[in-house]
């Protein structure tokens, strides 16, 4: 199968994705299928962002998106329905994007549309105010999208539930691709731990962040719930935060509620950390925490856990599908047993040992291979041949 990748997603400059879920998503899911010998890849690029080099695979052929007309500035949205169904394809079997809000409404040809989530359409009430008309305007074109694509692939069975259920669609036509975990997120030395945490500051022992701030994420939920914990606890063990949170226009009202709640001087607001030092934070740290109160997946508790560190997560979304019992799992918004749960794992070395043991075990699990292998399933059911059994 020839199958042509929208490659926007590895350029950097073009919305973000870079550096988060779907640049991520796009980098490792194009490097295995690269690997895969039914396919052919053709990656589309953005002949206006700088041609990732690094990000390519060899042997994956690259071409060039229609350029937008003139110099006029337009819109990336505008971008993607206006010029993006132009690509000449004629000799591609199929289209696959790796965002379904990347992709056109009038895309010709048989199309395949990767749907991470239905976070914007279960939580509109928490992303659409202050600009309802465009927040439904993108759903609209959103949905417009997923009705004509040829198969949809999606990263747990929870989305593929509420991908049917919500927009009315024959299971079917939703493949399941669960997302993998790299094999450089292994468990660090302790000598590389002391000295991540002396660059940046920390104690031997600390809890630890990882994702962005919005609402869905719940922080709040977090530190009322730190704050339940003993004092003497909080000051031997301090909360981290990692990520680009400062940037976000939730984060200053995030710092006045843990002043409210008397955590603030626990926190320690590490910001975003270098790609590279990720394994190494995740190993350092005592435990883990992800009280997100919805995820189509929940990669960095995954790969905490790959890096043997015990995590306490809510069940939001998928989670308790993906963590298994390798994660102390508890419902979502409940911040009395995400405290209980959380108390329990710092003060027994014992249960701590035996998510070490159990988390790894889960996460072994997920592969960027076997994602690679039920999107390429996908691609055949979706042109209605026989999928290969290749691995």
């Amino acid at each position: 199968m020839r199958v042509g990748i929208d490659g926007r997603p590895l350029q950097t400059g073009y919305r973000h994705h870079v550096g988060r879920g779907i640049g991520l998503y796009a980098v490792e899911l194009v490097r295995a299928l690269a690997e895969r010998s039914e396919l052919r890849l053709v990656i589309f690029l953005d002949p206006r962002f700088p041609t990732p080099e690094e990000r390519i695979p060899a042997g994956a052929e690259r071409r060039f998106f229609p350029r937008a007309p003139g110099a006029i500035p337009i819109h990336e949205r505008l971008v993607t329905q206006l010029v993006v169904p132009f690509v000449q394809r004629g000799d591609l079997d199929l289209f696959h994007f790796p965002s379904h809000m990347d992709a056109p409404v009038l895309m010709r040809g048989p199309m395949v549309v990767t749907v991470h989530d239905m976070i914007l359409e279960l939580m509109g009430d928490r992303y659409g105010r202050g600009r309802r008309v465009q927040y439904y305007a993108a759903r609209t074109l959103e949905r417009g999208v997923i009705a004509r694509a040829r198969a949809i692939v999606t990263d747990s069975v929870h989305s593929k539930l509420d991908i049917a259920s919500l927009l009315h669609l024959e299971p079917e036509r939703i493949h399941v691709a669960p997302l993998g975990v790299g094999p450089r997120f292994q468990p660090a030395t302790d000598e590389e731990g002391a000295r991540l945490r002396a660059r940046l500051g920390l104690p031997p022992r600390f809890a630890l962040y990882l994702g962005g701030c919005d609402a869905r994420k719940n922080l709040v939920g977090l530190f009322e719930a730190f704050a339940r914990l003993d004092a003497s606890l909080r000051a031997a063990t301090p909360l981290a935060l990692a990520g680009p949170l400062a940037n976000e226009p939730e984060f200053p009202g995030l710092l006045e509620r843990a002043n409210a709640l008397g955590v603030r001087a626990s926190l320690k607001v590490l910001g975003y950390v270098e790609d590279a030092d990720l394994p190494t934070l995740l190993s350092a740290a005592t435990v883990f925490v992800f009280p997100s109160l919805y995820e189509g997946f929940g990669l960095p508790p995954l790969e905490a856990m790959a890096c043997g560190t015990p995590v306490v997560s809510s069940d939001g979304g998928s989670l308790g599908e993906v963590l298994g019992d390798g994660a102390q799992v508890v419902p979502a918004g409940d911040v009395v047993a995400f405290a209980d749960a959380l108390q329990r794992v710092l003060d027994d070395e014992a249960l701590r040992e035996q998510l070490r043991q159990r988390g790894k075990a889960q996460a072994a699990k997920f592969t960027w291979e076997v994602t690679a292998r039920e999107t390429s399933d996908a691609y055949a059911r979706a042109l209605g041949v026989a999928p290969s059994r290749s691995s």
